[in-house]
């Protein structure tokens, strides 16, 4: 399939009243057309199996929201190599510009054991490079692939060091920091009593930890007494 007529079958599933739901959202800056995540799903492996390299280089800025999101997957769908992934998706993350566009290509990151390293070193870079989306791309995929003992104490430092760019990478930090509260919250909740987070993503972390059922009343009651005046 080419670009062409990739479009042509995004469009035909596109429904009016989904797209003017999920732009409440506000997944993208970029226009959107309508068309259900399943839908979206099937069709990034489709692409992913046959011409996801000529898609990926052929991603435009003014092309759809859909168009960008399954340009991402269908990255981590195909079957290459885990470097070759990450040339691919460094040029797609060039053109996230919405949280809905990271999180979803974000959902789709599946590693093996011997490729782990290399994709934790590119997603901390990521989350170093200062621009919103970039960082929180590195952010999200952490979120989705290494929240355990082997990296928490690399996360809480990746996480301290950001230098935070806006509201999206700030709130990614912020869920990354609940999760691992939940995961692993010896070593979190050690944290969160010394850190050098900004008093926003601190605070913003404290109340998505207390919003989560995964985390005990006490816990909660205790971290409430810590957030920061602003």
């Amino acid at each position: 399939m080419n670009k062409a007529e990739i479009r042509e079958r995004l469009t035909a599933a596109s429904e009016e009243d989904y797209r003017a739901f999920h732009m409440k959202l506000q997944p993208s800056k970029s226009e959107v057309l309508g068309v259900r995540a399943g839908t979206l799903r099937k069709l990034a492996k489709e692409i992913s199996k046959d011409g996801w390299k000529e898609y990926a280089e052929n991603v435009e800025e003014p092309d759809y929201y859909e168009e960008k999101l399954i340009a991402g997957m269908s990255i981590f769908y195909a079957k290459a190599d885990i470097d070759e992934k990450i040339e691919y998706a460094d040029k797609i993350i060039t053109f996230i510009d919405g949280w809905a566009v990271c999180d979803g290509i974000c959902a789709t990151i599946k590693l093996d054991e011997n490729e782990k390293d290399r994709f934790f070193s590119f997603a901390e870079e990521c989350a170093a490079s200062g621009e919103e989306f970039r960082a929180r791309f590195g952010i999200i995929s952490i979120r989705q692939c290494f929240i355990d003992e082997e990296h928490i104490d690399d996360i809480l430092n990746i996480i301290d060091g950001i230098e935070y760019a806006g509201y999206y990478d700030k709130m990614g930090a912020a869920w990354l920091l609940a999760d691992c509260m939940v995961k692993l919250p010896d070593k979190t909740y050690e944290y969160m009593k010394n850190n050098s987070l900004d008093d926003w993503v601190y605070n913003k972390s404290i109340t998505k930890m207390r919003e989560s059922y995964r985390i005990s009343p006490e816990m909660k009651a205790e971290l409430k007494t810590m957030m920061r005046k602003q």
